[in-house]
Order: C-alpha cells, then sequence, then structure tokens
C-alpha cells in the first residue's frame, strides 16, 4: 500500500471539520435576522462554504492520472471504487432509515430515499462522486486551460438553472439533483489540472483574490437573503460568489502542498477517517442535541458557543468510534463503516 500523503489528509481533516460546522449552523437562524446570532452564523457559513469543493478537488487531483483509458483499465476502476463508497453508504442508510421508519416514515419514502441516495441529507455527495467515478475517463480530459473553462460554465449554468427552478417555477429540485455532477464540475476538473500544472500566482495574491471571494459571498448572501427571504438557499455553497471563494480557498491550499505539517497528527487522522466521519456525523449529532439542549439549555442563547459545543462533541464522538471500530478490526472497519 502507497503511503498516505499527510498534506492532503490535513486538507481533509480541515474539509470535513468544515462539513459538520455546516451542519451545527441550524440554530443560528432561529434568531432575529437583525441579531448578532443570526449574523455572525451567516458570515461563518460563508467562511466553511469551501468543505464540499476542497473534497470534490482532493478527489480530482488523485484521480487525475488513474489509468481508464482502456475497457479493462475502466472496468477495473469503477469496480474497485464504486464499492469503496457504496457499501458503507448502504450499511449507514440502514441506520439512518432504520431511525426514520421507527418515528413513522412510510416504507415507499424509505425506499425512495435509498435509492435516490438521501437516507441522510449529506450523502447525496456518494451519489456525486459516483457520477464522477462513471465520467472519468471524460473528465480526464477536461484537465487543461480549455477544459476548465467549460466546466466553469458547466458549474456556472448549473448554478443558474438552480436559482430559476428554486424562485421562477413550482418545481422543487432535490438535493440529489442540485448536488450532482454538473453544479460542482469546476472543482474535480479543477483537481485534474492541478495534479499536472503549476499555480503561477503567488500566496498574497491569492489570500486577496480568495478575501474577496468571501466578501463576495457574503455579500450576494445578504442580497439573496434580502429579495427572497429564504435562509436555506441564501447561505448555500451552490451559488457564483461561492464557487469564487472556493476556488482560491483550493488554490491556495494546493500551492502550499509542499509546505512541512508534519505535526498535525490529529488533523491528519481526522483526514485520514474523513469518510467514516461524514457518514457517521449525522448519526452522533442526532443523539448529541438532544442532551445539550436539556442539560445546557442556556447554550441556546449563544449561537455560536453552541455550535462550538456540537462541533465539538460531534467530532469527538466519531473519533472515538472510528478508533474502536478500527481497533477491533480495521478491515471490516474501512470496508463496511468507511472508517
Amino acid at each position: 500500500m502507497k503511503d498516505r500523503i499527510i498534506y492532503y489528509d490535513l486538507l481533509r481533516g480541515l474539509a470535513i471539520i468544515a462539513v459538520i460546522s455546516i451542519h451545527s449552523t441550524g440554530i443560528g437562524y432561529t434568531f432575529d435576522n437583525s441579531s448578532l446570532n443570526f449574523n455572525i452564523t451567516v458570515i461563518w457559513r460563508q467562511l466553511i462554504n469551501f468543505a464540499v469543493p476542497l473534497f470534490i478537488a482532493i478527489s480530482g487531483f488523485f484521480l487525475a492520472n488513474k489509468k481508464v483509458d482502456s475497457k479493462k483499465s475502466y472496468l477495473q476502476f469503477i469496480k474497485k471504487q464504486v464499492p469503496r463508497v457504496l457499501i458503507p453508504y448502504l450499511l449507514w442508510s440502514v441506520v439512518y432509515l432504520g431511525i426514520a421508519y421507527l418515528r413513522g416514515t412510510p416504507l415507499l419514502s424509505l425506499i425512495y430515499r435509498l435509492v435516490t441516495f438521501s437516507s441522510s441529507v449529506p450523502f447525496y455527495f456518494i451519489l456525486l462522486i459516483i457520477e464522477y467515478y462513471l465520467l472519468l475517463p471524460l473528465l480526464q480530459k477536461l484537465g487543461t486551460s480549455k477544459g476548465l473553462v467549460i466546466a466553469a460554465l458547466i458549474s456556472g449554468l448549473s448554478c443558474f438553472l438552480i436559482f430559476c427552478f428554486k424562485y421562477f417555477t413550482e418545481i422543487s429540485l432535490p438535493i440529489f439533483v442540485t448536488g450532482s455532477a454538473p453544479s460542482w464540475l469546476i472543482f474535480f476538473v479543477l483537481g485534474i489540472y492541478l495534479r499536472n500544472n503549476t499555480i503561477k500566482l503567488n500566496n498574497r495574491a491569492l489570500i486577496l483574490l480568495l478575501i474577496s471571494g468571501l466578501v463576495l459571498s457574503i455579500i450576494e448572501t445578504y442580497i439573496l437573503y434580502d429579495h427572497f427571504n429564504d435562509i436555506g438557499y441564501s447561505v448555500t455553497a451552490v451559488k457564483f460568489s461561492s464557487f469564487v471563494y472556493s476556488t482560491f480557498v483550493i488554490l491556495f491550499a494546493f500551492k502550499n502542498a509542499n509546505r512541512n505539517f508534519s505535526k498535525r497528527k490529529l488533523l491528519a487522522y481526522i483526514g485520514e477517517i474523513s469518510f467514516g466521519i461524514f457518514l457517521s456525523h449525522i448519526f452522533f449529532m442526532m443523539l448529541i442535541k438532544p442532551v445539550m439542549n436539556k442539560l445546557l439549555p442556556i447554550l441556546k442563547d449563544n449561537a455560536l458557543l453552541y455550535q462550538f459545543f456540537l462541533i465539538t462533541l460531534t467530532l469527538s464522538c466519531c473519533i472515538i468510534f472510528a478508533l474502536i471500530t478500527r481497533k477491533i478490526n480495521k478491515t471490516i472497519a474501512v470496508k463496511y463503516l468507511g472508517q
């Protein structure tokens, strides 16, 4: 087995912490929109919207030179890669759908959730990655400057269509559609491009562009919220300004891949088990929230403090669960639980 590249595990660690953070922000939107709790949460959400794009770019980076140029190599790749994400998805779906069933969700609805990769809200990402696996021979060819432009146009058009469907039609698009391959395409192709090309911008320029993208993202969020009064869509990462911001976060992160961060062992370990954390964090969050609400009700008056405790406790539970299951049998934990 090839040695893991610690730096990219560090990036995965940051990305999965950002994912958990995104799913902890709900309480902030329950406050009045003029309150500090509400507005800090909105800004914080824009800051961590790089999570999914970064994961996708890392996937593209490591699949950029994968041999899939013949029917045999392509089928071998699919046979190897798809079960790695599909088997843990099916197992964790049993857990989430079992909970939903006990809460009274009809059987047909459970079946629909299973086949549409929506047994848990974040699981659209698994379908998205499988789509990229299936399209990899084509996507590898887009890993050029021209291909980046094409991918950006496709993602931009996807954002525009999602926006139009959301606000100008009565059609409600499910997350497995809005979060499908076209929407995030620019980031997977960017990862492929960065595997074989250098970043010419220096860190200072990238930081300035990154900050500018973040400011634009915050501005667009407030404009959308002011016009449509829908905070859920306004803060989403699937919008033009967030894509700009996330692009420069990725460029900055990959630009500094040669720096020595070997002492960040905990963050690297979190990155190593990030898929398992992705699969399990909603489960632990479901258990932790009612306990926090009952034992520490005062936290609900401070959105940031509430989120800090929820993130910390959820991440801790995920890590402990991974440590235990990997200690019992690492092979089974990785194959069936995604650890």
